[in-house]
């Protein structure tokens, strides 16, 4: 399978240093800089599937409603360059974020988004490493918001960095958008732990430990009914009712007191399907793109992928794919179909078909 079109392209190298721009879409005045720096402009696509790394689930559970929006938007933008094999993770020195207020809270809400920006300068994450030394480090040193554009900028702490594209030790996997729909604090970081034991279907925890995980420290929910009613049924009626998934659960009893809670989950949709559907929508999100370049953009791009992926079509045809405006279409839809490992058997064999709309590779079109 080959590997989809990445971010890698959009880094910037700097006295022997790579940094990264990742900028939203949604920012119609972009700040200005470095010319020689490349800014990733990245689609505000809700429905991709976004990976968190478990030592950030476990860790940024102090973080506010807001501020959780914030960190999943930079989850969304790093999916391209996370990786389970540490060996394939750049050494990235500075990662670099900005988004428009709007993909984090509704209205004109500068005070607000100030008051944000300076919660999330202050929230630090903590891990321990193999040899047991105990690391706590803030996350983004520098959050900058420009009211005029509506720009919040934030930049990771170039030590958390790993921390962030490492998926080796195990993640949770979820959409952005059924993330984003949520409402509450509570239902937020119950929904990113249920979903980090979709492939089990049982997640069983002690209610000391679920209190802690979902920051839920009011004395009031020392008592299980309260806590239950306020927080676990309020909680899963939306994640019920707005995700993905579909939860219930029973008490775990030690005697006659409430000790634990066993929740049963499953996926409305496969998780299999939810990955088939967001690499679809990528797929068609790069084929706008690519549409929207210029003819000869779209030439010298096609005739670069003949050369590095397609030794086995004769002259012949690749005149035909660069000519034809058609066959031109066609080839940029299939060969995206194969660069998203749709076409995982014979990715040339695929194409030749989907262009010329005959199987045998090495036919001459029209014969």
């Amino acid at each position: 399978m080959r590997q989809p079109p990445s971010s890698n392209k959009s880094l910037h190298l700097s006295s022997n240093q790579l940094s990264l721009i990742f900028e939203s879409t949604t920012i119609t005045a972009p700040v200005e800089v470095n010319p020689e720096t490349i800014v990733l402009r990245t689609p505000n696509n809700k429905t991709i599937l976004i990976r968190e790394p478990l030592k950030l689930l476990t860790s940024t559970t102090e973080f506010g409603f807001f501020e959780r929006r914030l960190y999943w938007l930079v989850l969304r933008e790093i999916r391209n360059i996370q990786a389970i094999d540490k060996l394939k993770i750049k050494p990235y020195e500075e990662l670099k974020f900005r988004f428009h207020y709007s993909e984090v809270i509704k209205g004109h809400p500068n005070s607000s988004i100030k008051k944000v920006t300076d919660l999330i300068q202050k929230r630090t994450i903590s891990w321990e490493d193999e040899s047991g030394k105990h690391t706590n480090v803030v996350v983004f040193p520098m959050a900058e918001y420009w009211p005029k554009k509506g720009i919040i900028e934030l930049t990771m702490y170039h030590a958390v960095i790993p921390v962030f594209l490492y998926l080796g030790s195990g993640y949770a996997q979820y959409g952005y958008e059924d993330a984003l729909i949520l409402s509450s604090e509570y239902a937020q970081l119950l929904f990113t732990n249920l979903a980090r034991f979709r492939g089990t279907g049982i997640w069983r925890i002690t209610l000391k430990d679920l209190r802690q995980l979902i920051g839920a420290h009011e004395k009031s929910y020392n008592n299980y009914s309260a806590f239950r009613t306020r927080v676990i049924d309020l909680s899963l009626r939306q994640i019920n009712e707005h995700t993905n998934l579909l939860v219930t659960y029973e008490p775990v009893m030690q005697g006659r007191a409430v000790v634990g809670i066993e929740f049963k989950i499953q996926s409305k949709t496969p998780p299999e399907e939810l990955e088939k559907e967001t690499k679809k929508a990528e797929m068609k999100q790069r084929l706008d793109e690519l549409m929207q370049l210029d003819i000869a953009e779209i030439i010298g791009y096609v005739g670069n992928k003949l050369h590095q992926y397609y030794p086995s079509f004769t002259h012949q045809q690749k005149k035909s794919i660069l000519q034809n405006g058609e066959h031109l279409k066609s080839f940029l839809r299939a060969d995206l179909y194969a660069d998203y490992g749709f076409a995982d058997k014979d990715p040339e064999a695929y194409v030749a078909q989907s262009v010329f709309n005959y199987k045998k590779k090495g036919v001459e079109p029209g014969s």
